[in-house]
């Protein structure tokens, strides 16, 4: 009897997954552009701009592809929806600094966090969950604390940016882990939470950038631009989660594990590069000590990619 003739890999559901991947982590390495360009919003101001448009296109996107029905049961389960109120706090808190250290041109050290932030989950992981932990993960995640404590002893205060990036993601993806809902789903619900802070800051602020662009619109000065900052918002918060969530689905931890420093890579070329912050000797030896464990770290996940 003939075998099925194989699908071929550029049709497959891998190859599509790792399409998918790489454009969310492209997304969010060259984030930190837009950041920069809506500056003229205050980290607080952008936040609640974020949660509110974030919120608008979710709810759309979780409508059209039907999910309205788990959507209403998440809702309902009250154990979850408590999870996911967490959740919210350590996104908000995750988004809070961020745009905080891009505000303060100090991109390196989100750079520097997201690099941290997968031996971060190992660590929470072994703490938390009790998994296993082999010699050499111990060993990379000592080579991590030597890299941050050289930052420390050179008095870098951005490393403390660094480790609250990393560590409120890690505990993000931990709960998440944890308490498994539909990605769309569960974070249209977390930016719902959020909904009514962004709402009463928004009110409280006088309605913050888009009061200005109704003034400017009354006084005919220019405020497409503006608006299309606002707007943007919401895509650049959801697209990439979206994008994240459909090579989750077809690809392995292992595969998204390889792919995940595409983000943390363009926000240091970005750093460096375009904006030219300093990358003076202590950040080549923290950086240095950091990508060596990276590169071991990934090469593990490969050996065991490839086992499977």
């Amino acid at each position: 009897m003939p075998q099925p003739a194989a699908t071929p890999f550029l049709k497959s559901p891998v190859f599509t997954g790792i399409l998918f991947g790489v454009a969310a982590y492209t997304c969010w390495g060259l984030s930190p552009l837009y950041f920069r360009a809506a500056s003229m919003m205050t980290p607080l101001e952008l936040n609640a701009q974020r949660v509110l448009w974030a919120f608008l296109l979710c709810l759309g996107l979780v409508a059209a592809t039907g999910k309205l029905a788990l959507f209403g049961r998440v809702l309902r389960d009250r154990r979850l929806l408590a999870v996911l109120c967490l959740t919210a706090g350590l996104m908000l808190t995750n988004w809070l600094i961020f745009v905080y250290a891009i505000d303060r041109q100090q991109v390196m050290a989100v750079s520097l966090g997201y690099y941290i932030n997968p031996l971060v989950a190992v660590l929470l992981g072994r703490i938390v969950l009790k998994e296993r932990v082999s010699p050499l993960q111990w060993g990379l995640l000592g080579l991590v604390a030597a890299g941050v404590l050289v930052l420390v002893a050179a008095a870098e205060s951005s490393v403390w940016l660094s480790l609250l990036i990393a560590f409120s993601w890690g505990f993000y993806a931990l709960q998440r882990k944890r308490f498994p809902v539909d990605s769309l789903v569960g974070f249209t619900i977390e930016v719902m939470l959020l909904l009514p802070l962004a709402l009463g800051y928004l009110a409280w602020h006088g309605g913050g950038a888009l009061a200005q662009i109704a003034q400017a619109a009354g006084e005919a000065r220019p405020w497409l631009g503006l608006l299309g900052l606002i707007l943007l918002s919401g895509l650049v918060t959801t697209v990439p989660l979206v994008a994240f969530g459909a090579g989750q689905r077809r690809l392995t931890l292992a595969s998204m594990g390889l792919l995940q420093y595409i983000s943390p890579s363009l926000q240091f070329l970005l750093a460096v590069l375009l904006w030219g912050e300093s990358f003076r000797l202590h950040h080549a030896i923290a950086f240095g000590c950091i990508w060596i464990a990276v590169i071991f770290y990934s090469l593990e996940n490969w050996r065991r990619l490839r086992a499977r």
